[in-house]
This record gives structure tokens, C-alpha cells and sequence, in this order.
């Protein structure tokens, strides 16, 4: 007697799927090169700067094929600054700007349209203070604790083809972050740090054209009047030259996610579309310079 029931859960499973709008992911948030400082003194300065990219595609045209649904990149470069005011406090300031393109090969708002594409123009102005001191006696190991706020904004524009239907959507931000990180220094010429950073994202002044059931169909309204917790683990080597000491080059890894992300999105219409939550891009990894206009000087 119940055995007709299995096909009948099967069929609504089914259709519950296909009635769900496919979507492809919007992003609102991309991670930042690690400013890791390596301060151990008073008046210890590091100016820096760093090229960022997403691997992805970097060396090739950004084109669909015949293997993918779509393809991505995300281009762009930070500036930092910072200062030990004392032997254990410091202060720090940075810039970022990214560029991204995520090109996909169906339209989630248009059926009539065969691609679509989205590009963002992401800037952030950070400012950050917290302490620093040696871990154990060597002087190989320090602890870093910094607090920091991102002031920024996001631009994005999202087009159809062939049609050309377009929508834009921009937003200020602000990202509050705590960035605790353990600097180890194999020698004066090799050092790593790691930082498991947090931050929280809040948005702010939307100005957009998606209609309202588009931004809570796309997941937009996930982001508005709450703010989005990331998990922003970064690892940074720095590698110098007996002769140089004041000049270290850089290559870091640099990952996003949040592990908070909801199952679902209440703000969503209850009818045919699919739970969206927005997204961070997730990995960005970083070639630069830092200076160190005071390093290896006397005591």
C-alpha cells in the first residue's frame, strides 16, 4: 500500500528542483593582501605594495569553452603603510582596488539570451592600530593583534548577450576586521606570516536598477541592514638579500569564505526561486615589495 508513495516524493523532489531558478553567483566581497609588518622595535616603517590576482585564467584570454559554464578573473593591487609607535604598538593604513569579470554561459534573468557577463570595480581605504611582542625568548616568533575598519565601495554592472539587457548595482561598505598573526623569523632574510583573519561586511546606500524580486532572486537583499561574517586566512613569505635589508619581495596566498552562509534566505518569495546568499571571492594570491627604511640598523 505504500509503496506508490516513493515515486510520488521522487516526482515532487524532481519537480522542486526544476522549478528552482538557476543563478549564477553575484560577489560583494574580494580578500586583501595580508599587511604584515615583522616589527620588532620602536620606529621600525614598512611601506609596501603588491600586485593581486585570482590564478584562474590570468595568462589566457577569458572566454567560455566547450568544458566550462563559466569563467572568471579578478585583477588588482594594494598599498600599505605601517608604524611602530612604541615597542609593542603599531599602526597601520592601506588601500586596495580590484577589477573582476565573471563571464557565464546562460543568463539567469533572460532565458532568450545565450551568455551573460558581470564585472565589479571594487576600492577600500583601511586603517588599523594594535600590538605586537616576541613569543618565548629567541626573538624568532612574534604575536600581532590588530583591529581595523575598510571604508569602500562596489560597483558592478551585469549584461546580457545578445540582447544587451543590462542592471548595475552600487553599494558603499564598511569592513570591520580583527587580524591576529604570528610573524616567524627564520633569519633576516626569511620570514612568514600567518594571519586567520575575521571580518564583518556591512553595506550601505545601494543604488541599483534589478527590481526588487531580481535583487532577492540574485540574493542582494541577503546583505542589506545585517552585516556578512568572512573568515580571511592569509599566509605571507618575505624573502630578502644580505645587501638589501631594507627591501624584502613578497608572495602571499590570501583565501575568503564565510562559514556562516545560510541554508536559506527568508526575504526570498516562496515560489519558484532558489535560496541565494552572495558570495566573496575566494582565494587572490599576491607577488610585491616591502621597504624597511630602518631595517638592520643599529640599536
Amino acid at each position: 500500500m505504500n509503496r506508490p508513495v516513493y515515486p510520488i516524493v521522487a516526482l515532487a523532489v524532481i519537480f522542486f528542483l526544476a522549478s528552482c531558478s538557476s543563478t549564477n553567483p553575484r560577489y560583494i566581497n574580494s580578500p586583501a593582501v595580508h599587511n604584515a609588518s615583522f616589527f620588532r622595535q620602536k620606529g621600525d616603517l614598512k611601506l609596501s605594495g603588491a600586485f593581486a590576482a585570482n590564478p584562474d585564467n590570468l595568462f589566457s584570454s577569458l572566454d567560455l569553452d566547450s568544458n566550462d559554464n563559466s569563467s572568471s578573473r579578478s585583477l588588482g593591487f594594494d598599498i600599505q603603510a605601517a608604524y611602530a609607535i612604541t615597542d609593542h604598538f603599531l599602526i597601520q593604513a592601506s588601500g586596495l582596488r580590484r577589477f573582476e569579470k565573471d563571464l557565464f554561459d546562460n543568463d539567469d534573468l533572460m532565458d532568450v539570451n545565450s551568455d551573460s557577463k558581470i564585472t565589479y570595480t571594487r576600492s577600500m581605504i583601511d586603517i588599523g592600530a594594535g600590538f605586537y611582542t616576541a613569543m618565548g625568548g629567541s626573538g624568532k616568533v612574534y604575536f600581532n593583534g590588530v583591529l581595523g575598519a575598510g571604508f569602500g565601495s562596489s560597483k558592478s554592472t551585469d549584461t546580457g548577450i545578445p540582447t544587451e539587457r543590462r542592471r548595475h548595482i552600487d553599494f558603499d561598505f564598511i569592513k570591520y576586521r580583527l587580524t591576529p598573526s604570528f610573524n616567524f623569523f627564520f633569519t633576516e632574510n626569511a620570514r612568514l606570516s600567518v594571519a586567520p583573519q575575521f571580518s564583518i561586511l556591512t553595506a550601505n546606500s545601494f543604488r541599483t536598477n534589478y527590481s526588487e524580486e531580481e535583487q532577492s532572486r540574485l540574493g542582494y537583499n541577503s546583505i542589506k541592514n545585517r552585516g556578512r561574517l568572512f573568515f580571511e586566512p592569509s599566509m605571507l613569505f618575505q624573502a630578502g638579500f644580505p645587501k638589501l635589508p631594507w627591501m624584502k619581495f613578497d608572495v602571499g596566498a590570501h583565501f575568503a569564505t564565510n562559514p556562516l552562509a545560510a541554508s536559506s534566505n527568508d526575504d526570498n518569495p516562496p515560489t519558484v526561486y532558489e535560496n541565494r546568499e552572495v558570495r566573496s571571492r575566494r582565494f587572490l594570491l599576491s607577488l610585491g615589495l616591502s621597504f624597511y627604511p630602518f631595517e638592520g640598523r643599529s640599536n
